[in-house]
């Protein structure tokens, strides 16, 4: 009996410790979060009207944040179809990063509550509008943070959105499954060219590396 008594005391002191550990890791997630301030131009050319924002929070810890917000359709008039566009600006003030969310049916006076969560470093403000469009991004690639337009690079005038890579193209390329295509595709193009030297070229190749050539 007197074991059975310790194991249970055990058992309790375990779970005690997880569910607090819970709790102090919750409250220390939360500080490490900070509000940011934000702007909101709620005008929107179609319509000549504006929407609304009422209940806004949005705050940021170092590496992601997120945002929630009553969005009111204040226009007068019926949204088929919009977007909120969202940029966020770092600590130098230089744009980090832009969300559109897509806003659909909003009659007149309508209410919709949006919540986003962003991954972004540093971000210290925000500011929203209303846009009819996101922009077209189909020759658009993103490299570590840097967005290029591959009809335009770097404004040079060098188109290169049908420029393919073993079959894929460069608008493509980017994301894992295709990145997985298009190594496979290099080591089968490897692997064909490796077998079409003949067994002399390699000889060949030897002399020349360790000089002899």
């Amino acid at each position: 009996m007197e074991r059975m008594k310790t194991f249970l005391t055990y058992v309790l002191l375990i779970i005690g410790f997880l569910i607090g550990s819970m709790f102090l890791e919750d409250a220390l997630l939360k500080a490490m979060y900070t509000e940011i301030p934000g702007e909101f131009n709620g005008y929107y050319t179609p319509t000549n009207g504006r929407f609304r924002i009422e209940n806004a929070n949005a705050k940021a810890c170092r590496i992601n944040g997120y945002i929630s917000l009553d969005l009111l359709n204040t226009t007068g008039t019926f949204i088929d179809q919009c977007y909120m566009k969202i940029d966020l600006f770092n600590a130098q003030d230089l744009l980090a990063h832009t969300e559109y969310i897509e806003i659909k049916g909003m009659q007149p006076e309508d209410k919709k509550t949006l919540n986003l969560k962003f991954k972004a470093n540093n971000i210290e403000k925000l500011t929203i509008s209303m846009v009819e469009n996101p922009p077209d991004k189909t020759n658009i690639i993103n490299i570590l943070g840097w967005e290029i337009d591959l009809t335009n690079v770097f404004g040079l005038g060098i188109d290169l959105s049908n420029v393919t890579i073993f079959g894929t193209k460069l608008t493509d390329i980017f994301t894992w499954s295709n990145i997985k295509v298009t190594g496979y595709r290099f080591g089968t193009w490897f692997i064909e060219l490796a077998e079409s030297i003949p067994l002399w070229g390699y000889g060949m190749g030897w002399l020349f590396v360790v000089g002899l050539l």
